[in-house]
């Protein structure tokens, strides 16, 4: 679950959390109301007032027996006293000697002469007041809303409230997630994905911006398309035209005299530059279009390495620098043998060309940790690449950096095949910079390939 979903999900779910308690408390502040409503039928003033009389007019017996009689009297019996003048109720109760001395009386006598007093016990109404102005007041109060109501009830509707916010975040942010993973394979060049089918029968905002990636992830398909034929086209048809020109080369070589030959050999080396280029392009374009290469070279890995490095180092030297190779392991994986070729040596020369002079590009051979997988390491002492461009380095046609120009030898191909040709083969290829100087660039095969 991502970040939205979560952040839905929580703000929903206190939302209802917080309505479930606001109704709680308001239920028992209510109910605490119809008490005191309640409570306030009986005041102790009329009751003494009550008991007053009937002493009064009727004497202590109707009082006593006022006190003792039916049900409805109980709240009366415990909130009135009636005593006489040794302080002894009429009833036989005990009463604190704080209620005796501490609360207002009300003296009345008896037809027949003797004088009783009447006590009422405080209701604390200025008590239950400041109570009411303290912050725990209100904790207490939940607490009894929560017993009133019940911890399984109040569980069951927390209960409740998640499943439903669960399942409101969910149908939010899934369609969210969906336009986010087709977003991250059309960036990784799966120009068939779409979302409308994963979406749904839904008719909202979501389900439109949905369509809307699909028509743009079209768009950009036939636009893409259309430039990978453009560019096979054109270098198809190059072929003709250079195939002559090179014949025409050759023959005016023959017709020609010393005077001539060195400006026929410089259109002769431009001409066979001009067949590399167009070659690569094909090459290039067959692998953008899927093209399907023959996968049944076994390929001793140790060994292509060698022998590319051999030739690379070969022609290093005259340039003052070195290749070394370094392995422990080898393996023999099933590939076309021409593609990973090819692929390999143009990350070597690479390095060699950008590589300082009198250094060394160093090559290893070793198998990822924990991975079923093996790793050659390309790495050069040249000057690096800006980290905000290293990801366009596998691009066609790009050069990052003003020491990659057209005198270095390079069209801006060789990593773009490189990169097409170890993708054709399950694998993957990266490039970091060195913490110290130059660039390293990793091509991971998977063993399983391997046989």
């Amino acid at each position: 679950m991502g970040r939205l979903f979560w952040k839905i999900f929580l703000w929903f779910w206190i939302t209802l959390t917080l309505i479930s308690v606001s109704v709680f408390v308001g239920t028992s502040l209510y109910l605490q109301g119809q008490n005191e409503d309640e409570r306030r039928r009986f005041k102790p003033s009329n009751q003494v007032r009550v008991v007053q009389q009937v002493i009064r007019f009727s004497g202590v017996e109707a009082a006593r027996a006022l006190l003792q009689g039916r049900e409805s009297n109980k709240r009366l019996r415990r909130r009135v006293y009636v005593v006489n003048e040794s302080d002894v109720d009429i009833l036989g109760r005990s009463i604190d000697a704080s209620l005796l001395k501490g609360s207002k009386s009300l003296t009345v006598l008896a037809p027949d002469g003797k004088k009783f007093r009447i006590i009422a016990k405080p209701r604390n109404a200025l008590n239950q007041k400041r109570a009411r102005k303290r912050p725990h007041f209100y904790v207490r109060m939940l607490e009894q809303t929560i017993q009133r109501v019940g911890l399984l009830w109040l569980g069951i509707a927390l209960a409740l409230s998640s499943l439903v916010c669960f399942w409101l975040a969910w149908y939010l942010t899934n369609p969210i997630r969906k336009l986010q993973h087709a977003a991250q394979q059309i960036s990784r060049g799966n120009l068939d994905t779409r979302v409308s089918h994963l979406i749904g029968n839904r008719r909202d905002e979501i389900a439109d911006l949905g369509r809307d990636f699909d028509d743009m992830a079209e768009h950009l398909q036939k636009l893409i398309n259309n430039q990978k034929q453009l560019l096979s086209d054109v270098s198809h048809e190059l072929r003709s035209p250079l195939a002559r020109l090179q014949v025409a080369v050759g023959l005016a070589r023959k017709k020609g005299n010393k005077e001539t030959e060195s400006d026929l050999l410089r259109i002769e080396q431009e001409t066979e530059r001009l067949d590399d280029l167009v070659g690569q392009s094909l090459t290039l374009s067959r692998l953008d279009a899927g093209a399907d290469y023959p996968s049944n070279d076994y390929i001793d890995i140790a060994a292509l390495l060698e022998k590319i490095i051999d030739d690379c180092d070969f022609e290093a030297t005259n340039q003052h620098k070195k290749v070394t190779f370094e392995y422990t392991q080898s393996w023999t994986i099933k590939a076309n043998a021409e593609l990973l070729h090819r692929a390999i040596e143009n990350v070597i020369r690479n390095a060699i060309h950008y590589t300082v002079v009198n250094s060394t590009v160093e090559v290893k051979l070793s198998k990822k940790a924990n991975v079923e997988e093996f790793i050659i390491s390309v790495c050069d002492q040249g000057a690096g690449i800006p980290e905000s461009k290293l990801v366009h380095l596998f691009e066609p046609f790009v050069r990052l950096s003003s020491a990659r120009d057209r005198d270095s030898g390079g069209y801006g191909l060789g990593l773009a095949i490189a990169k097409r040709a170890i993708n054709f083969h399950q694998g993957e290829i990266k490039a970091i910079n060195r913490s110290a100087q130059g660039l390293r660039v990793e091509i991971t095969l998977p063993i399983a390939n391997i046989t």
